[in-house]
């Protein structure tokens, strides 16, 4: 009989692997990472990226119905290996090649060869880059192992292979959405005034549109930015469940209805497709702000406002001075007033102190009736442009000017190409204003700036319902 050292001999007996199953601990070298390795050769193994990633993969709903496994790694060359023994892999997967973050991805081995399914890939890179349908660069961890029957050894160096170009099944979503009904008349180009609040942040990591209508009773579909822009009927979301105020929303589905008067809250979740109709019926979305600011007079009187529908109002007031005042609930002294309740509490005590403040200043003016006590603040802001694409970078705020004329904050100042800004209040995060510029939103996303120049920007606060900005290049 011929003698031969076998490699899986040789480790065996190096480790004292012996009879025992499914050794896992060994501890291994430290990775070989080399930037765009399609193959890499250690311990006598030559292993590569498999037919399967010999190309950029573009999963599809079709891919993922079917789930048929592919090749994602093989040894294209082994070591001479004991009778019986196979090689077995363990893969991982990472958005970059220091695997901080680290996604184990279900194999099967076989013929030198590992097979993974599209499903646990698509679920791979979702949990790495979340859900939105982008290409994404994926850096393949490759463990390997000698087997033999029911015991297995870990090679000592494992490698690292791509990157490799994979994008996820993912829902359409668009920036903007809107109502078109009986409301408007179901004039597709005139929808203006029914658009979808968003947060302004990336629409998959906040795939929620919400929008508050009084007196919707009526049939409407869901209308989508690119279906506006080009006034087609194509596009549109209906639905199947016609009254239901849950459901999802279909391409080719019939109208949504609502049946009775009052306001109502419509919420899409992009993600999922589906919607939901909140009745709410008669409420107060405005709060007055008379005061000494003023002359006392609620008809004429500042405004705050309920974006959100939740008995929680914001909005900004200018005063000249020290001034005290009071909130109201119409443009009269007929309905609930609130006073000072003391520690922050709002008393609807309509002989209650009037509220204070004690300096001249642009103040945010917040109220929350939702809960018990009723409570309120009110803090003095200074506003400024912050981000890359300003002169202070992301450390430090280019101050703007408030006019009590227009009631505006302006700064003429410059801005650099490719990069990006929002808005914050005294030099701090706590209250930063980002998105659409057209409907700003705390803590909405940076606005880009496309070409670089200067530019004066104002920054309107003095609607509580939208706050805009304009930025107009000189």
């Amino acid at each position: 009989m011929k003698t031969k050292i076998y490699l899986l001999t040789a480790l065996l007996a190096l480790i004292g692997f012996g009879a025992c199953d499914d050794v896992y601990d060994h501890v291994a070298a430290p990775p070989q990472a080399n930037e765009q390795e399609d193959a890499q050769s250690v311990d006598g193994f030559t292993i590569a990226l498999g037919s399967g990633f010999s190309s950029p993969i573009i999963l599809t709903e079709e891919a993922l119905e079917e789930n048929t496994p592919f090749e994602a790694v093989k040894a294209t060359a082994t070591p001479q290996l004991a009778e019986g023994a196979t090689v077995t892999f363990k893969l991982e997967l990472s958005s970059t090649n220091e695997f901080v973050k680290v996604v184990e991805i279900p194999s099967v081995s076989g013929e030198n060869a590992a097979t993974i399914n599209p499903v646990d890939l698509d679920e791979a890179v979702k949990n790495l880059y979340g859900k939105a349908p982008n290409a994404r660069e994926l850096f393949v961890r490759v463990r390997y192992y000698i087997t033999d029957g029911t015991s297995s050894v870990m090679m000592p160096t494992s490698v690292i292979l791509g990157p490799i170009t994979v994008t996820p099944v993912g829902p359409v979503i668009e920036e903007e959405y809107y109502l078109v009904g009986s409301i408007n008349g179901w004039n597709i180009g005139d929808l203006d005034d029914y658009k979808f609040n968003h947060s302004g942040n990336d629409v998959y990591a906040d795939p929620y549109f919400s929008i508050l209508v009084n007196n919707l009773e009526g049939e409407f579909k869901i209308v989508p930015k690119s279906s506006k822009e080009a006034a087609s009927w194509d596009g549109i979301f209906g639905t199947y469940e016609a009254e239901a105020l849950t459901g999802e929303l279909k391409l080719d589905g019939g109208n949504l209805k609502v049946t009775e008067p009052g306001w109502v809250k419509i919420t899409l979740n992009m993600m999922e497709y589906t919607y939901t109709i909140e009745i709410i019926g008669e409420m107060n979305l405005t709060l007055y702000v008379p005061g000494g600011h003023q002359g006392w007079s609620p008809e004429t009187a500042p405004t705050l406002y309920s974006r959100n529908f939740d008995f929680k109002y914001d909005g900004y007031v200018y005063f000249d001075a020290a001034h005290e005042f009071k909130f109201t609930a119409g443009p009269n002294w007929n309905g609930p007033n609130y006073g000072d309740g003391g520690d922050g509490i709002l008393s609807d005590d309509g002989g209650a102190g009037n509220l204070k403040v004690t300096e001249a200043g642009y103040y945010q003016l917040s109220a929350d009736l939702s809960g018990s006590p009723y409570t309120y603040s009110a803090v003095k802001t200074d506003w400024g442009l912050i981000g890359d694409a300003t002169e202070g970078g992301w450390d430090n705020s280019t101050p703007m000017n408030y006019n009590p004329e227009t009631n505006r904050w302006t700064v003429t100042t410059t801005l650099e190409a490719g990069k990006a800004f929002k808005f914050r209040a005294n030099n701090g995060w706590d209250i930063n204003l980002g998105g659409d510029t057209n409907n700003l939103t705390y803590g909405g996303d940076n606005i880009a700036v496309t070409e670089g120049g200067t530019y004066q920007i104002t920054l309107d606060l003095s609607d509580p319902t939208a706050y805009k900005c304009t930025v107009t290049r000189q």
